[in-house]
């Protein structure tokens, strides 16, 4: 779960790191103001010489698609509010906007903590430049970058974090600083079960203090139940709010991680898609395209969940109105018992009764249990299905669904 800017800077400032005094206003609250003085009282708490706007959006780069604009009087940064709010921008409608007395930046840097997969450590990456593409600037200027994995069990010791700022020429006082602000970093990590806490850039003023002017903060989702206390809405799928049936999806998963079953995002197509396996569902989604049909979802489940948390996602996917076809396909399974998880599906699809067609294409352990069950499920309801194994290929089963789905569609249309 990525965090928008000023929900990733309120846990930076918990644990004491220094940050631009600021105030966050949502769609709600600009759409009140109004007439009302607020924003020129914002303007004079802020400083009253220049404040940043910023909009709130969870994609990167906001700065270079005009999502960081400057007010230096009250009329201008209404004018600004009001603009920003509401608009779109890199896909994603703008609900709120952060504004921030404008940092008097001397030198930017740039600081993260993360996970490095590979070597499986916590990696702390310091660059003496901030502000910029970090990817770009690890290929092209390494000597730019410091980076020290560390052990997850001691954390990040003041004293790793001070031998990298000093690889990099940073010298006392200011280096004792990045230091602090670098183990508070690993703190927010830790608390927070978080996958990512970025400050790009880290500022250092004229006046020789450090503060964290933008930051990126991401949590892991699977931890959410351990931090009701942040009472963070929903994320926005595609740029836009979480329709009723993804909010349905996401809930399957809460509290319960017994494999992956609440992954769905609502599409405008007509075939519903009920897929296992993330390189087996996205390759399903491309065959469908390919072949002229338009997906009404993208989902997939895996991990071996139990029949109930299938059987939940399958009402969620098989109950659209509109849908033409239902595909219930994925790679072979090796982890997942078919067997188990069909029985959620042919529960569902007791209960739904679906004219549409249906075509199934799925191998793995129990398969020919599962493969049964769903042709004896076709014969006792009368379903319009089509049951195959490993011998269909995957992308075969997608250009199936795409034909008989185009043929009920215009059975219904004649």
């Amino acid at each position: 779960m990525r965090l928008y800017e000023f929900e990733g800077k309120r846990l930076l400032a918990k644990q004491g790191i220094p940050i631009p005094k600021g105030v966050y206003l949502n769609i709600a609250e600009v759409g009140a103001i109004g007439a009302d003085p607020q924003l020129e009282r914002i303007f004079e708490d802020l400083g009253g010489e220049a404040v940043a706007v910023k909009a709130q959006v969870l994609a990167g780069k906001r700065g270079k698609a005009g999502g960081i604009k400057f007010a230096e009087s009250p009329e201008e940064l209404q004018d600004i509010v009001e603009t920003m709010v509401g608009s779109e921008l890199l896909g994603e409608e703008v609900s709120g906007v952060l504004i921030e007395q404008k940092a008097d930046i001397d030198k930017e840097y740039y600081i993260s903590v993360t996970y490095d997969t590979v070597n499986r450590k916590p990696i702390f990456a310091l660059s003496s430049e901030g502000g910029v593409d970090v990817e770009e600037l690890a290929k092209k200027h390494p000597e730019k970058m410091a980076l020290r994995r560390f052990s997850p069990v001691l954390g990040l010791l003041p004293w790793v974090a001070r031998d990298a700022a000093a690889s990099l020429g940073f010298k006392g006082r200011e280096m004792r600083q990045i230091a602090d602000i670098a183990v508070k970093m690993w703190e927010v990590m830790k608390t927070y079960d978080a996958r990512l806490v970025e400050i790009n850039p880290l500022v250092r003023t004229k006046s020789g203090s450090l503060l964290a002017v933008d930051a990126a903060v991401l949590l892991d989702s699977d931890a959410k139940v351990r931090h009701p206390d942040l009472n963070l809405p929903p994320r926005r799928a595609t740029g836009r709010p979480m329709t009723e049936r993804e909010l349905a999806a996401q809930a399957i998963d809460e509290g319960d991680y017994r494999g992956v079953a609440g992954k769905y995002i609502e599409l405008d197509g007509d075939i519903g898609m009920l897929t296992s396996g993330g390189g087996g569902s996205i390759t399903l989604m491309d065959a469908v395209y390919f072949y002229g049909g338009s997906p009404a979802n993208y989902t997939e489940y895996g991990g071996n969940p139990p029949a109930e948390k299938v059987y939940r996602l399958t009402k969620v996917v098989a109950t659209k109105p509109g849908l033409n076809g239902l595909l219930i396909a994925g790679t072979i399974s090796n982890n997942t018992r078919v067997d188990i998880t069909f029985e959620g599906i042919a529960q569902a699809l007791e209960e739904i009764r679906p004219e549409y067609p249906i075509v199934v294409r799925k191998a793995g352990p129990g398969e020919e249990r599962a493969l049964q069950m769903m042709r004896d499920l076709a014969k006792k309801l009368g379903l319009d299905m089509e049951v195959y194994g490993a011998e269909l290929p995957m992308t075969d089963s997608a250009k199936l669904i795409v034909e008989k789905a185009a043929a009920y569609r215009a059975k219904k249309e004649a």
